[in-house]
């Protein structure tokens, strides 16, 4: 299990061939996109509680470790501004077999948005900052 917080780029993972007992890796990068709350953006700018972000994260991942039948779960989350186009978040989750890593990368990804300290405000183009009403 791997959890962190970051302000540099998060890079796509690379293959790891020693996973001879893991039928399914499913990798999940959520990008910012180019609109926010129907206006044009430049950016995020993602802020988090330090230290109770990484404990609810861990606690959700420890929990889906138990919930689910999941071999490993790691997930990056940026903070700091995040220009569009780049990843905000990457969570990868080994299972047996897809079906288990699919339910559980959904009940995550809802999880993470629900229950971690993270706030995220769109940047316009201009410079101007607003407060982002979806997680």
């Amino acid at each position: 299990m791997k959890i962190a917080f970051t302000d540099k780029i998060i890079n796509f993972p690379e293959d790891n061939t020693s996973l001879s007992n893991t039928g399914a890796e499913l990798i999940f990068l959520g990008r910012v996109r180019a609109i926010e709350n129907d206006i044009p953006i430049a950016a995020l700018e993602y802020e988090y509680y330090p230290g109770m972000a990484e404990t609810k994260l861990e606690e959700i991942a420890r929990e889906l470790l138990k919930k689910f039948e999941i071999r490993d779960i790691e997930c990056v989350h940026r903070y700091g501004k995040v220009p569009v186009g780049e990843a905000s978040v990457c969570i990868v989750i080994r299972s047996h077999h897809r079906a288990a890593g699919l339910s559980a990368m959904d009940w995550f990804i809802n999880e993470l948005k629900k229950e971690v300290p993270i706030w995220k405000w769109g940047i316009t183009k201009e410079g101007e900052r607003f407060p982002s009403e979806t997680r």
